[in-house]
């Protein structure tokens, strides 16, 4: 757990004892309150608004950057919600 906490930078204040041992009752909440078919509509309204409102425009590496991380963050919300998925089939 200290290797855990480490990585977070020991700040894990939105984290509850409960959700650090168990965190999938909260992760299948998220998709409760924010459907995945929602929750990728956001997520690219997001990274749209961040590319019209940045003040200076993104250019080359940042740009980059931010759409791998705008894909990976889908992946990561499409895995998330296959796994707690999958869990409540399980039950």
């Amino acid at each position: 757990m200290e290797e855990i906490l480490k990585a977070l930078n020991y700040q894990p204040v939105d984290i509850s004892d409960e959700d650090f041992d168990n965190p999938v009752p909260t992760i299948s909440y998220f998709f409760v309150n924010h459907p995945i078919h929602e929750s990728r509509t956001k997520l690219w309204e997001l990274y749209e608004g961040w590319i019209h409102f940045a003040a200076e425009s993104p250019e080359g590496e940042e740009l980059t950057d931010m759409l791998f991380f705008y894909n990976q963050l889908v992946e990561l919300l499409n895995l998330c919600y296959v796994f707690t998925q999958k869990i409540e089939l399980n039950k």
